[in-house]
């Protein structure tokens, strides 16, 4: 029997990524990081001189290692190579990248604010850039094309409706991507209502998010909504950079806190400010609580506006109560129990006594939201379900229909529904128009 969903809504996405890593070389299937030598390499998986690759997992290789520059310096001796963590949040990299960064200004003889760059006992990097060292490196690549980002749209667009959504929220908005979804939009290529956020890197780089914020409010388009700006301010559990109350598990560390409290602070109140929303990534417990007790600084001095708490996988009981006053909106992502918890206990000890809290959050009446965080985990409706059923063994379930957790949160935007069932998604309706899977 099947049952349906109107306007079927992932609420975290990084959409033109999404279409970027379907097209582009993929590392998940690689067993260890000697696997990098049967590669099939195509020309359409290079940024010009550069071979970029997404999707290596070390935790499910023997031994879980991370991976050394010297195992691409013997396959790829004479390109760049930039292939990012399964997380997003860490990139291998080999001398050859090593050495066009240097030119382009890439210091590697000091860690960047918020970020690592993985050194030897003689100080010498091993390939291995964390968080604002990795994205500082990716940001130095060279651009794509329109006609590729166009590409890359449109595929999105595809995974995920095919995936059963209509609706969703993209974590990486640009006013350059804005202007090509639009097109495609307008041109009838793209099956989706998105609402946007602009990622912005550091305080001074508030008012050029502003800017980009205002530019696509000029530019209007039916299927788009921009709504705020982006931070990151703690990493991943993979990448053994979120930010934690405890070290982690053997280890002298305890993750990454990006963003300090007042430049957290800062960007909260700037974007109450503007009349803008703001949305942080938070994964670690320590990381939510310390967004929680800043956002309630900030609306103790005044200023109300509304706030995104993206990820909050683990959650403390203590940091709830701090959360129920404000104007917050939770995603999560249960998908993500599938492909973490195999190895979390090795990596968090007794924290994950807080993972996935959407139960507490919802008999505190505070709203949450589930996505998928596409493409670092597939987009699929069903396995949102799946995730539910293997969670409650461990962890309290929705006592709602979880399927109220994907519609999305606003009438009047759009007009449409998918349909599924056991076996999977069988067909949306796109005001109007019916694409069968099935």
């Amino acid at each position: 029997m099947s049952e349906t969903i109107n306007n079927c809504f992932d609420s975290h996405t990084h959409f033109l990524g999404t279409g970027q890593v379907a097209l582009e070389l993929s590392l998940r299937d690689l067993k260890s990081a000697s696997n990098v030598s049967e590669l099939k390499i195509e020309p359409h998986h290079h940024r010009g001189e550069w071979l970029v690759g997404f999707g290596w997992n070390h935790n499910n290789w023997v031994p879980s290692d991370l991976p050394h520059k010297s195992i691409l310096d013997k396959v790829f001796p004479d390109k760049p190579v930039f292939f990012s963590r399964v997380d997003g949040h860490s990139s291998w990299i080999n001398s050859k990248a090593i050495e066009v960064l240097k030119q382009k200004g890439f210091d590697f003889s000091k860690d960047p604010q918020g970020g690592k760059v993985l050194r030897d006992l003689n100080g010498e990097p091993i390939g291995i850039l964390q968080d604002q060292a990795h994205i500082n490196a990716l940001l130095m690549l060279p651009d794509y094309s329109d006609q590729q980002l166009s590409q890359f749209l449109v595929r999105s667009g595809e995974i995920f409706n095919a995936g059963g959504f209509t609706h969703l929220r993209d974590m990486s908005m640009t006013f350059r991507q804005w202007q090509l979804q639009k097109a495609l939009c307008e041109q009838q290529k793209l099956k989706i209502y998105c609402e946007g956020f602009i990622t912005v890197e550091s305080v001074k780089d508030l008012d050029r998010g502003l800017s980009e914020y205002q530019k696509c409010l000029d530019s209007p388009c039916a299927q788009l909504k921009v709504k705020g700006l982006k931070i990151f301010i703690d990493g991943s559990l993979g990448s053994k950079t979120a930010y934690l109350s405890q070290n982690y598990v053997g280890e002298n560390q305890h993750g990454l806190l990006i963003w300090s409290a007042t430049a957290i602070k800062a960007t909260i109140a700037y974007c109450w400010r503007n009349k803008m929303e703001v949305a942080i990534h938070c994964i670690g417990d320590e990381a939510v609580h310390t967004v929680a007790q800043c956002a309630r600084e900030v609306s103790a001095a005044g200023l109300l506006g509304k706030i995104h708490i993206e990820h909050a996988q683990l959650l403390r009981p203590e940091t709830i109560p701090l959360l129920k006053p404000l104007h917050v909106y939770v995603h999560m992502q249960p998908c993500h129990w599938l492909s973490d918890h195999p190895w979390l206990q090795d990596c968090i000890g007794d924290l994950t006594k807080y993972l996935f809290q959407w139960e507490a959050l919802r008999k505190n009446r505070i709203h949450v939201d589930f996505g998928s965080d596409s493409p670092i985990e597939p987009t699929n409706l069903l396995l949102t379900r799946k995730a539910l059923l293997e969670s409650a063994k461990s962890i309290p379930k929705p006592s709602e229909d979880w399927k109220r957790f994907h519609a999305y949160p606003t009438s009047g935007w759009g007009q449409c529904q998918t349909e599924f069932d056991d076996q999977g998604i069988i067909a949306i309706n796109f005001e109007g128009e019916t694409i069968r899977f099935r």
